[in-house]
């Protein structure tokens, strides 16, 4: 009786295993702040697989926030899912924009009858709500106002021998090309593309509006989620605004810190970058090492600080700032890996082929947009082509890894020194070099309780701006690509 009941319990136990363990497609929908976190997931596990079309999806994973122009977007797709499907929704760990009037941020019980949700920004979390026995809501939607649909306007056709119709293309609003929503309309005669028309505000959250209505301290948290994915960023250029208008500078050693925990924020947006554009691209073998380096670094930030970033990046604040040793030797070893990668990028030859000489960003174009000196220097430093910006992207990564380490085993802890959020009435003007060049702030104190005038400039923003002039004349299959390779953040973008 004793070994039957145990093969019993083994086949029961077995079977359990495989039901909660069965393959789960989805299909990703993100607001603007979980490119990470879906680039992550896609190489998590062998039992959730991405899909291109939610035709072939049982599964919908919604990342919020969602604004009220994604909404007739997100019905569509899930109307689109075939029966029964389910849905779960992944909230930013903060709440930053809670509470804000000014920001159309839709709750998911106005679209869905009954939905899973969860809070974190790790994919194991979110493997664990998926893999969750517990019994699903099936997908229901409530009735839902669709927009009208958009007309745009063909440009008129020159005679020719042979004419052929135009044909509008729609990339977006949900598509993997950019971190976050965003429209285009391609134009095209049969394979090239006539002109391009971009819509945005996909992923609009109104941030200055938003930091003016709030407490200099509340307002951090906004500034934060101007990029969700790259909140030092914006945390910095707020500290550093506020600091100005204090009349305030940090010691060496604190700006060694904060520029340490913003070289590592760029590190580790162009390593999830890297990833993204290999999928995109379709290329197995470099998308699984960009994988793997991506989540080494992951592994060794998490163990990197004892506390994390976003506790001391404020205004006047200074302490004991330790690191951990074996973590900033692991960062030297990965710059090594990631070099080496750069130049399997350099040396793949199918690589070339289907980057080099597309996309090309001139550079008196870019001068004439007002784009930052970087982004300037870094297009000079090849041909402006996809294939540049990809070499540069994975060196910029190198160099961060390794200036960031050699920073954090010579830098001296600061004397202590605590926050301060009383400002008088004045004016800054500051830069922090982010992801994609340099990110403004201008920002205005009238000596009250919360900023008079609040004011980004981002340089995705910019880089949108040039979209249609850097696609028209482009071939239809390499848009896609040239799209991808400028890693747009929406949400940065849209602010």
């Amino acid at each position: 009786m004793t070994g039957k009941s145990n093969v019993t319990t083994q086949t029961r136990s077995s079977i359990s295993a495989r039901r909660r363990h069965s393959l789960r497609q989805y299909f990703a929908i993100d607001g603007g702040s979980g490119a990470h976190l879906l680039a992550a997931l896609g190489g998590y596990s062998p039992y959730l697989r991405p899909v291109a079309s939610p035709r072939h999806a049982d599964l919908l994973i919604i990342v919020a926030p969602i604004s009220q122009k994604l909404v007739p977007a997100i019905v569509e797709i899930a109307q689109a899912l075939p029966q029964p499907a389910h849905v779960l929704l992944i909230h930013e760990p903060t709440g930053e924009l809670a509470g804000s009037s000014e920001v159309t941020i839709v709750d998911s019980k106005t679209l869905f009858r009954d939905v899973r949700s969860i809070t974190t920004s790790l994919a194991e979390e979110v493997f664990q709500a998926i893999s969750d026995t517990a019994p699903w809501a099936e997908l229901a939607l409530k009735d839902s106002t669709v927009q009208d649909t958009e007309t745009i306007q063909l440009p008129s056709k020159q005679e020719q021998e042979m004419a052929t119709e135009l044909v509008v293309l729609s990339l977006g609003p949900i598509q993997p090309f950019t971190a976050g929503p965003l429209r285009i309309f391609l134009i095209c005669d049969g394979e090239q593309v006539l002109s391009a028309q971009v819509e945005s505000g996909y992923a609009q959250r109104g941030i200055s509006r938003a930091m003016m209505q709030t407490g200099w301290q509340q307002s951090l948290n906004l500034a934060r989620s101007l990029d969700p994915l790259a909140p030092i960023a914006g945390q910095l250029a707020y500290v550093r605004a506020i600091e100005q208008i204090q009349n305030w500078q940090p010691s060496p050693p604190m700006v060694v810190l904060r520029e340490a925990a913003l070289a590592l924020e760029r590190a580790r947006n162009q390593l999830w970058w890297l990833v993204r554009f290999m999928r995109l691209l379709a290329d197995v073998q470099l998308g699984d090492r960009a994988y793997q380096l991506a989540t080494s670094f992951e592994t060794s930030l998490t163990q990197l600080w004892h506390l994390q970033p976003a506790t001391w990046i404020l205004p006047q604040w200074q302490g004991k700032i330790e690191c951990n040793e074996p973590a900033i030797v692991q960062l030297k070893q990965l710059a090594d890996a990631v070099e080496a990668f750069n130049t399997a990028i350099k040396r793949n030859r199918w690589f070339a082929l289907r980057t080099r000489g597309i996309g090309v960003l001139p550079t008196l174009l870019l001068k004439d947009s007002d784009i930052s000196d970087a982004v300037l220097q870094e297009n000079e430093l090849g041909k402006g082509d996809v294939l540049s910006r990809l070499v540069n992207c994975t060196l910029r990564a190198v160099t961060d890894l390794r200036n960031t380490a050699n920073m954090l085993s010579n830098n001296v802890s600061p004397v202590a020194h605590t926050e301060n959020w009383t400002l008088p009435g004045g004016e800054a003007q500051v830069t922090v070099a982010g992801l994609r060049g340099q990110i403004g702030l201008h920002l205005n104190s009238d000596g009250g309780e919360k900023p008079a005038h609040v004011e980004w400039q981002s340089l995705s923003a910019s880089l949108l701006s040039l979209l249609p002039e850097i696609l028209a004349g482009q071939k239809l299959a390499d848009a896609e690509i040239i799209l991808a390779s400028l890693n747009l953040a929406m949400a940065e973008a849209d602010g």
